[in-house]
């Protein structure tokens, strides 16, 4: 598992609930974080998911990036 790709996905879990609590389908969450375990345990999840149905995470290189 690349720590990168688990770090950035352990924190885009733990401040979803902040950063957008009344995106979805016309509710509001409660304003609150996911614990570190919680979001690690999350993001370990979908890791593993994504590598079962044959996706892989990987660093884009900067210069073969596309440019949008």
């Amino acid at each position: 598992m690349s720590e990168d790709a688990l770090i950035v996905i352990t924190n885009a879990i733990k401040t979803a609930f902040i950063d957008h609590p009344g995106t979805g389908h016309g509710t509001m969450w409660d304003q609150v974080t996911k614990s570190d375990e919680e979001s690690v345990h999350l993001a370990k999840a979908v890791m593993v998911a994504l590598r079962k149905a044959g996706y892989s995470i990987g660093k884009v290189d900067e210069q073969k990036a596309p440019k949008s």
